[in-house]
């Protein structure tokens, strides 16, 4: 099997190299060949320096813009450059590492679409508070009975991902949220697999702190009314 590894990534400086390295020692040890597509957006923390030293070890496809895009954008132009018959898209921040992808790889055709259930999602409470409420929006717009629609934790073809890219430019923040709307409609089906989901490797979010939470939802909710009327 060949995979491609989608890593969305804004001033991750302190967790890249980590993530990359465990990712890169697993699938090595499952015999797998992948490439690491680094959708890198407009850091400025010594990020894009950073690529470019791992590109020397590491098979990396660097897509790294000058000012900021967007987690969704960047997401767009991972699955766009992406060379591999399948796709898996993970944060990172260290939060999604290779510990559940064995039931993945043993799962692989067993549903369009595989997506990792964060059991327990270790966000702020705060965080989580707010996409419960975000989810009873989801589930009445789109019926979807995902337990975790928001996890970053996504595995699929890459023709799957192709298909629903049109829809995609909804969501600003709330990517997979979108995603998963979007598959729904054109009723794709899910299999949910639990997944280890650790601490930030490096304390905080620098995207979704407090102060822009309200914003960002009502942002989303807009953008996920949009999706549905676009079917």
């Amino acid at each position: 099997m060949m995979i491609s590894i989608i890593l969305p990534v804004y001033n991750e400086v302190k967790s890249l190299e980590y993530v990359i390295s465990n990712w890169s020692k697993y699938l090595i040890e499952k015999k797998l060949t992948h490439e690491f597509v680094i959708c890198e957006d407009g850091s400025t923390d010594g990020t894009k320096e950073l690529i470019k030293k791992l590109e020397k070890s590491y098979n990396i496809s660097n897509q790294s813009v000058k000012n900021r895009r967007g987690y969704g954008q960047g997401v767009i132009s991972g699955i766009i450059a992406a060379k591999y018959e399948f796709i898996l898209c993970i944060d990172s921040d260290g939060q999604c590492m290779p510990d559940s992808f064995d039931e993945f790889l043993k799962n692989k055709n067993v549903a369009d679409i595989l997506i990792g259930n964060r059991k327990p999602r270790r966000d702020p409470i705060i965080r989580i508070i707010y996409s419960r409420l975000f989810k009873l929006v989801h589930d009445y717009l789109f019926d979807s009975k995902i337990n975790d629609p928001s996890c970053p934790f996504v595995f699929a073809r890459k023709d799957v991902y192709k298909k629903l890219i049109e829809k995609l430019s909804y969501m600003r923040e709330g990517f997979w949220w979108g995603f998963v709307g979007a598959a729904k409609m054109y009723k794709l089906n899910f299999h949910q697999i639990n997944i280890v989901h650790y601490e930030r490797y490096d304390g905080s979010t620098v995207v979704y702190k407090l102060s822009k939470m309200p914003m960002i939802i009502l942002r989303n909710i807009i953008g996920l009314i949009k999706l549905k009327r676009s079917f």
